[in-house]
């Protein structure tokens, strides 16, 4: 095994610094990535965990952010670490799920859509690399043991309330940015901060932080919200749920916002629950939507939506109605991954493809990844409205976020096809979809035979 684990730190050294290489970027920078990589493997070699709460905090922390010096994103770094450490490294999980042969078969498929469309060389392997990468965590998160799985969700969940306390910093004190500065070892710039909402003449700023994009941070603190209800208990579990849904209620994200207050709705209908708890799910709707409506920036965000005057919603209208003719001779295996309007904000803008994660992976990768993609989400819709109906109100309100994501988030919003950072946050809730069921399935299986004991003994004489 020395050997084996010897040969593959030098093949990923060898293989990250030619692919820095042909990147375009100097020998210097290419051997400081080499150093990186051997001291990265040599750390995911003798203790594989570190990799793992690192990945939660740069998710969380540094979802933008690069390897210093270098071009690679930070993010795709330490996954490939994670990666390569759950293949060398025995695996406390041998069994698959069918989600992750699900998975592994999308991977497969989406491979070939590459070999077919690939114009652009170098670019399309590497956009797919990177998908690739950040799908796939879901099977490495899945070998860990479950005391593991619930760490590294309290990681993620704990950096991700530092997130949003770093972004409501950057709405409030830090308005030129200089957080920015203090990163700008991990690529960060201060001309990139800052997004804003336009409403005829009203301008209002939205909560983005260190993701930059603000639909994306909305992805990620609804991830974070979600895994928040698994991997805490008590006060904490609600505390740190409250204060990610306000970081989502700040992103002004209506992929994000409107998940929630689905996932609510269909706890109030398919969850078996006291008086009480649907008189406290029914307060907390009433109760939010009048706290939003109360003020400006998110009263004209939410109640302007899907109207004539967004913009946003008349380009979604446009690209839904192009789209046909926009896949015409690209059905079987899509425009390809390494293509300009992924690339490019400007050629996204004018060439304004569909802003829907299903369809989009269909635009991308073809007929075939879109069905397989869309497959694999409904599969997981259908193992969340199993969460939806179990007993415990955390793992229901779980699966009826996942459900609100998908019938919701996921048409609005297309950046956990196309985004790494909104890839792995997709990845994240998959995963722990399948420790919800596990969690959900292990306390039924105790009540019930808590159940049965009690009835054996009330029917065994005195």
């Amino acid at each position: 095994m020395g050997i084996v684990r010897s040969l593959a730190i030098v093949a990923v050294v060898a293989a990250g610094t030619f692919g820095c290489l042909l990147a375009g970027e100097s020998v210097v920078t290419a051997a400081f990535l080499g150093l990186a990589l051997i001291a990265g493997s040599f750390v995911g070699l003798q203790h594989p965990t570190w990799l793992l709460w690192a990945l939660a905090v740069v998710v969380a922390l540094l979802p933008a952010g690069y390897v210093p010096g270098t071009p690679v994103p930070l993010i795709f770094t330490l996954t490939m670490a994670v990666l390569l450490a759950t293949v060398l490294h025995p695996r406390d999980v041998s069994t698959f799920t069918p989600l992750e042969y699900a998975l592994m078969a999308l991977v497969v498929v989406a491979g070939l859509s590459v070999a077919a469309t690939m114009q652009n060389g170098i670019d399309d392997i590497l956009e797919y690399v990177k998908w690739t990468s950040a799908t796939l965590l879901v099977v490495a998160l899945l070998r860990l043991r479950a005391d593991q799985l619930r760490t590294f969700g309290q990681v993620f969940v704990v950096a991700s309330s530092l997130s949003a306390a770093v972004g409501l910093a950057m709405l409030t004190v830090d308005k030129s940015a200089r957080t920015f500065d203090l990163l700008s070892p991990f690529g960060y710039d201060a001309s990139s901060a800052g997004r804003f909402v336009f409403n005829g003449a009203a301008v209002t700023a939205r909560l983005s932080g260190t993701y930059i994009d603000p639909n994306a941070a909305g992805i990620g603190f609804l991830a974070a919200l979600m895994i928040s209800l698994l991997v805490f208990d008590g006060f904490r579990r609600w505390a740190l749920a409250l204060l990610l849904f306000a970081a989502v209620a700040m992103t002004l994200s209506r992929a994000a916002i409107f998940s929630v207050v689905l996932a609510l709705l269909l706890m109030l209908a398919f969850h078996t629950m006291s008086t009480r708890g649907r008189t406290a799910i029914i307060g907390t709707l009433v109760g939010g939507m009048a706290l939003l409506s109360a003020i400006p920036a998110s009263r004209r965000r939410i109640f302007s939506s899907f109207g004539d005057s967004d913009t946003g919603s008349t380009a979604r209208s446009d690209a839904l109605r192009e789209f046909p003719e926009k896949m015409s001779g690209h059905w079987l295996f899509g425009h390809g991954w390494g293509i300009a309007e992924f690339k490019d904000p400007e050629k996204a803008f004018n060439i304004n493809y569909v802003a829907n994660a299903p369809l989009l992976s269909v635009y991308r990768g073809g007929l075939l990844v879109g069905i397989l993609f869309t497959a694999i989400m409904i599969y997981g819709c259908y193992l969340a409205y199993r969460c939806l109906r179990s007993s415990r109100s955390e793992v229901a309100l779980y699966g009826g976020c996942f459900i609100a994501f998908f019938v919701l988030g996921m048409q609005l919003d297309f950046s956990t096809v196309s985004i790494p950072v909104s890839v792995t946050d997709l990845s994240l809730m998959l995963a722990y979809l399948v420790v919800a069921l596990r969690s959900s399935e292990s306390t039924d299986l105790f009540r019930q035979a808590q159940s049965r004991e009690l009835s054996v003994r009330t029917r065994a004489p005195w």
